[in-house]
């Protein structure tokens, strides 16, 4: 295994996650630390102090995390909680079927890496923390996940076993996952691997258990080893820490709505983007089929649109501090939780949640917060060794098949040791074009009214000599046709559906056929480099 990469700039990430991992300075205003610049970094954490209860979190994580048979690994994280000078280093994602996609692993791969160096090289506890994303309620997105079939990307997707839209984490797994559960195993190949993958899936999504249960179960048993803590918002015991925030989110909503508004104008005035549309609530309420309802704020009111429910500021407040459970954070709420529930000084961002946490800078000093230092997740792309045997025989660097495949033959065409068409066609239309002018002037001499008749003869010609260069094409891309089928397979293995590999494809299915221990590998590969740019991991 060895890694090269390339600049984020080569490749489909949005200029504020280009400026962010390449020129800080540009983002400045919208974040609290470069944690690409090690004096930053060693000033946030020599000056970093936790404002929540430690013995409540130590608490609340080990009761939390027994709900998915951790390991012992996981318990001594959270005991190290109890030395004033620990931090976490946190990520999260949300409650996928198996998994997800490959950027889930990467993400916690780059959380265990930080926590690690960070430990050893500031002599204190830095635990790393996968945040489960329970208050979330996109069954959908949820429910699909990616594999390659052929040339082909294959979405699978789990029906639904209920008539709401509770929140992913609650949902229970029924038949429908059973019929999903068959069809991923029709999808992936019988390897040597497979028993093992299947052992641990099926132990892990075990009918009757919850998504959240099955999706935690299952990273524990990947990275529990590694001291990797679970923790989430949608639970009682989590919700009574959380009662501060909760009702800040009332009592200063203005303030917290002009602060992401300030934030986000800012940014869309530097010619960057918003990610997330800021609203008059952060706060979602759970009704009593369980479905999380977006709660509104106007003219002094709190209400849910289309329904005989509305709170005012006093009433709101109290039913928060009564049943703290029947609330949701919204996304910019989140992070603000993580904050009261664990001692963030970091966090492992994707590029999006990176975009949206720059609208957040001034919404964290509402809560009396600092934003934690936002490292950008690993980027990557496994390259198999079947792809790496034919990937030196075509002339394009890996980002370039980031391309229509239309105009990555077309450019392999003029590339290939092939006759120069377009020289061809454009010295014989230029031949062409010179003969008629003149030919066109001798006819009209002898007969003006044919002079469009001559035209019509030139029109038909050159349309003909486009309809032979076409043919021309054709006919050589069929002599070219093995490379062009060469091309067409490493485009669809780099970037399935026409998107990176890494947000497409189900990080099983590199399971399946590379084994259980793929990931400490590439943890290993990966320690050596910084997440400035994409790899390209090469098996």
């Amino acid at each position: 295994m060895n890694i090269t990469s390339t600049p984020f700039s080569d490749l489909p990430f949005s200029r504020l996650f280009q400026d962010y991992t390449s020129n800080f300075s540009r983002l400045a205003d919208f974040f609290d630390t470069n944690p690409f610049s090690e004096l930053e970094t060693e000033k946030k954490i020599n000056t970093y102090s936790f404002q929540g209860n430690r013995k409540e979190s130590v608490g609340f994580l080990t009761e939390f995390n027994r709900l998915f048979d951790a390991q012992d690994e996981v318990y001594q994280s959270i005991k190290k909680l109890e030395d004033e000078s620990s931090c976490t280093v946190v990520t999260g994602q949300q409650l996928t079927a198996y998994g997800g996609p490959l950027f889930t692993i990467l993400k916690i791969i780059t959380t265990i890496h930080y926590a690690s160096i960070w430990e050893k090289k500031y002599g204190r506890p830095f635990i790393p923390v996968f945040w489960l994303a329970d208050e979330d309620h996109d069954f959908e997105e949820a429910a699909t996940i990616g594999l390659p079939e052929g040339d082909d990307l294959k979405k699978l997707s789990v029906g639904a076993d209920h008539s709401n839209y509770p929140r992913v984490s609650e949902i229970m797994l029924g038949d429908s996952f059973e019929i999903f559960r068959d069809k991923v195993k029709g999808y992936l190949t019988q390897t040597d691997f497979s028993s093992q993958l299947w052992d641990i899936l099926d132990d892990s999504y075990q009918e009757g258990a919850t998504y959240s249960e099955a999706f935690g179960k299952l990273i524990l048993k990947m990275f529990g080893k590694f001291g990797l803590v679970l923790a989430g918002t949608n639970t009682n015991s989590s919700k009574k820490i959380l009662l501060e925030p909760l009702c800040l989110s009332i009592e200063k909503s203005s303030e917290a709505f002009e602060a992401l508004n300030k934030k986000s104008r800012e940014l869309e005035d530097q010619g960057y983007h918003k990610q997330v549309h800021v609203q008059s609530s952060n706060l979602f309420w759970i009704d009593d089929h369980g479905n999380r309802e977006k709660i509104t704020h106007s003219n002094q009111s709190w209400y849910i649109e289309g329904k005989d429910i509305s709170w005012t500021d006093t009433e709101l407040t109290h039913s928060i501090q009564q049943n703290p459970n029947r609330f949701s954070p919204n996304v910019f709420l989140r992070p603000i939780t993580q904050n009261y529930l664990l001692p963030c000084i970091a966090y492992v961002a994707g590029p999006s949640e990176l975009a949206y946490y720059g609208q957040m800078k001034e919404f964290y000093r509402v809560f009396n917060l600092d934003m934690p230092t936002l490292i950008p997740r690993y980027s990557a792309t496994i390259i198999e060794s079947g792809i790496e045997r034919i990937i030196d025989k075509l002339p394009f660097e890996n980002h370039q098949y980031n391309q229509r495949i239309e105009d990555l033959e077309s450019a392999y065409i003029a590339k290939a040791d092939t006759p120069d068409i377009e020289s061809i066609y454009k010295n014989w239309k230029k031949s062409a074009e010179q003969c008629s002018v003149e030919s066109k002037k001798a006819i009209s001499k002898i007969d003006p009214t044919l002079e469009g008749s001559v035209e019509r003869v030139i029109n038909i010609f050159f349309n003909e000599l486009d309809k032979l260069k076409g043919k021309t094409y054709r006919s050589v891309k069929e002599q070219e046709k093995t490379q062009i089928q060469r091309l067409r397979r490493i485009q669809s293995s780099l970037y399935p559906n026409g998107n990176l590999q890494e947000r497409e494809v189900a990080f099983i299915y590199f399971m399946n056929k590379y084994g259980f221990d793929i990931w400490q590998d590439i943890l290993a590969e990966l320690s050596e480099h910084t997440p400035q740019s994409h790899k390209w991991i090469h098996l």
